[in-house]
């Protein structure tokens, strides 16, 4: 647990009200150019990042070289990917950097939708990459999009919750605990998901925590492990989580009823601590890591990466603005500002993370033990099943949902129709 950092908090939760505030830059951009200079757009899905400032900050570096663009992209998960997919498999060549999902990289890149890597750019790309997110990066085989922020889920809560449940969190909290600490004030836990994935991500994590994989293996018949001792475990703890509610499961609106005078208990990235729907009880915020399953806290960790299209006209200019969105400058300013944990495991060591990042003694371990979700080209077949099977999670069965679940995935990935 985290004390004595509200002002640090404060300051990262003003810093996001100011960038969602910012004005936009409208100047024109028609054919490319602005003045003789060329523009890079790059597509990136609603984050709590403030990518305009990334972005102005790396065309100021290019001293005219180019100057790079915000547009963005659905905040829809679906929406996002198929405007992707649509996009880049038409050839279109208006996109120069796109920001893509880690859960989306195999896929695109077995699609051949993504421009290689140059091999000079391969090494400084990977330079101090966390393990975990330097495999999400890839497609199995070598690096595909440069790793930039993977953010673990971490457990929050306001004030004296935690103690008033029963729960020390001097040590690991166990899932059962926390479920019992919750029971016992009568109120909920909330589930944030900014992203539109965090269910199948929860499920995933879960499975992991108690020793089993949801899928491995990127072919049309992986192996599938839902239907198991450590799929039943994952079960039992979501009909719990939809026991004590909310029971349709994670939310794009959870920082916001976390904020409600009722508001207790809050699984979520470490992002969401510049939500601007937390500014009014950032001094009272309180976390710690993921609850334990078993012995060791296995956190869903989601991330991204910069990749650049396979028709992107200038390919050169941007895998250099990639280089400078990816420095360790711009980690350093994403870590403080938005709360991100980079993938980069140096921008740990950075002075100024160290001072202004309150955060990092439990995401820098939680991103070395946590999940990503499997590493196949079938993930949206995968996700969708997995949303269909485990939602609402008031009504997912410990005996049926993970048997139900396996061949809802087993048929999504196979292609047949369910």
């Amino acid at each position: 647990m985290q004390r004595g950092v509200a002002r640090v908090l404060c300051a990262l939760v003003l810093l996001a009200l100011a960038a969602c505030s910012g004005a936009g830059d409208d100047r024109d951009t028609e054919g490319g150019e602005q003045d003789g200079t060329p523009v890079l757009h790059w597509y990136t899905g609603p984050d709590r990042v403030d990518t305009a400032a990334l972005a102005q900050a790396c065309t100021l570096e290019a001293d005219g070289a180019y100057e790079i663009e915000v547009e963005p992209l659905p905040e829809d998960f679906d929406e996002r990917h198929a405007m992707l997919v649509r996009q880049l498999s038409a050839d279109d060549d208006s996109m120069d950097i796109i920001t893509l999902d880690n859960a989306l990289t195999t896929e695109f890149a077995s699609a051949q939708l993504l421009a290689p890597i140059p091999e000079d750019l391969k090494e400084p790309f990977a330079e101090g990459v966390f393990p975990d997110a330097l495999l999400a990066a890839s497609d199995g085989q070598q690096l595909v999009v440069a790793p930039w922020w993977f953010d673990p889920y971490l457990l929050w809560w306001r004030g004296t919750t935690a103690e008033r449940a029963g729960l020390d969190v001097s040590e690991p909290v166990a899932w059962q605990d926390l479920l019992d600490g919750a029971e016992r004030l009568d109120v909920g836990i909330e589930i944030d998901d900014p992203g539109g994935n965090a269910l199948p991500a929860l499920v995933n994590a879960l499975v992991a925590g108690a020793g089993g994989t949801v899928l491995e293996g990127q072919g049309r018949f992986p192996e599938i492990g839902l239907d198991s001792g450590a799929g039943r475990a994952a079960a039992d703890l979501v009909a719990r989580l939809g026991d004590v509610g909310p029971e349709d499961g994670p939310s794009a609106e959870a920082p916001e009823r976390f904020a409600a005078r009722s508001g207790s208990f809050l699984l979520a990235p470490s992002s969401v601590v510049t939500d601007p729907a937390l500014a009014g009880v950032a001094r009272d915020l309180q976390w710690a890591a993921f609850p334990v399953v078993d012995e060791e806290s296995v956190a869903p960790v989601d991330g991204a990466g910069l990749a650049v299209p396979l028709y992107a006209p200038r390919s050169d200019l941007s895998y250099d603005a990639i280089s400078c969105l990816t420095s360790p400058t711009s980690m350093r300013e994403m870590m403080i500002d938005s709360g991100h944990s980079a993938a980069r495991a140096t921008a740990y060591d950075d002075p100024a993370v160290i001072e202004g990042y309150p955060l990092a003694d439990v995401t820098q371990p939680a991103v070395q033990t946590g999940a990503t979700v499997p590493s196949t080209p079938y993930w949206p077949r995968v996700r969708e099943a997995l949303v269909s099977t485990w939602s609402p999670t008031g009504g997912v069965d410990p005996d049926r949902t993970p048997g139900l679940s396996e061949r809802a995935v087993r048929d999504a990935v196979a292609g047949r129709l369910p």
